[in-house]
C-alpha cells in the first residue's frame, strides 16, 4: 500500500461545528483517540494543562462516549468540548471548549489546549477561544466566563489579556507544579463585557 493510499485512508471527514478563518472546531471523533491520548501524556503539552496523571488509549475512548445531555437520561451536560482542526494542514491540533457548567448562575470555565508544539505561539488559541466565547454568549446563553492559569504559563497569561478577559484574583501558592507551588490568576468575561468589546 502506498504512503498516499494509506494517509487517505486514515483521513477523517470532519463536520465543522464552528467555522473560524485558520480552524474549525469540529465534534471529537473517536478515531482521534490515540492522538488525544499522546496529547495527554506528551511531558511538554501536560505540563501546562496539568494533566498530571498518565491516560490510556482506553480512558480516552469512554471520554468519547456519548455523554448524557438530559434528554430523558437525568443528567444534565455540563462540558462542550471540540478538537482544534486546521483547515490549511487538514489534521487535528488541539482541545478547546467549556467545562463546569453552571446553568444556574449561567457561567463556565474556558479551556484550551494545542496538543502539537509545532502550532504553538501563531496565535490559534486566540481565534479558538474567540469561537467558543462567541459561542457560549450568543448560542449557549451564558453570563460569565471563567479561566484559570498559573504563573508560569506566560503564554496563556498572554492570551487571557489579548482575548479581554480581566483578571479578577491571584490565588497564592495554589498550584503545584514541578516541586514548586505557584499562584493561580482568576480571569473573567461577562456577556456585557464581550458584546463591548465586539464593537
Amino acid at each position: 500500500m502506498t504512503e498516499e493510499k494509506e494517509k487517505k485512508e486514515e483521513e477523517i471527514e470532519v463536520f465543522p461545528f464552528i467555522e473560524g478563518e485558520t480552524i474549525d472546531l469540529v465534534v471529537q471523533n473517536s478515531k482521534w483517540a490515540a492522538l488525544r491520548c499522546k496529547w495527554k501524556n506528551d511531558p511538554k503539552v501536560r505540563r501546562y494543562s496539568r494533566n498530571m496523571w498518565p491516560r490510556s488509549l482506553d480512558d480516552m475512548k469512554k471520554r468519547l462516549e456519548a455523554v448524557p445531555d438530559g434528554h430523558g437520561h437525568g443528567h444534565i451536560r455540563d462540558y462542550a468540548g471540540f478538537v482544534i482542526y486546521h483547515k490549511r494542514d487538514k489534521r487535528p491540533i488541539g482541545e478547546v471548549g467549556l467545562n463546569r457548567i453552571d446553568w444556574v448562575s449561567r457561567h463556565a470555565n474556558i479551556f484550551a489546549m494545542i496538543g502539537e508544539p509545532d502550532y504553538w505561539g501563531k496565535g490559534i488559541v486566540g481565534e479558538a477561544a474567540q469561537l467558543v466565547l462567541k459561542y457560549a454568549f450568543t448560542e449557549l446563553n451564558l453570563h460569565k466566563v471563567k479561566a484559570g492559569v498559573f504563573t508560569p504559563n506566560e503564554r496563556s497569561l498572554r492570551a487571557a489579556e489579548k482575548l479581554g478577559l480581566n483578571k479578577e484574583a491571584v490565588v497564592k501558592e495554589a498550584m503545584y507544579v514541578d516541586g514548586e507551588y505557584h499562584d493561580i490568576h482568576k480571569w473573567g468575561l461577562t456577556k456585557k463585557e464581550w458584546f463591548e468589546g465586539q464593537k
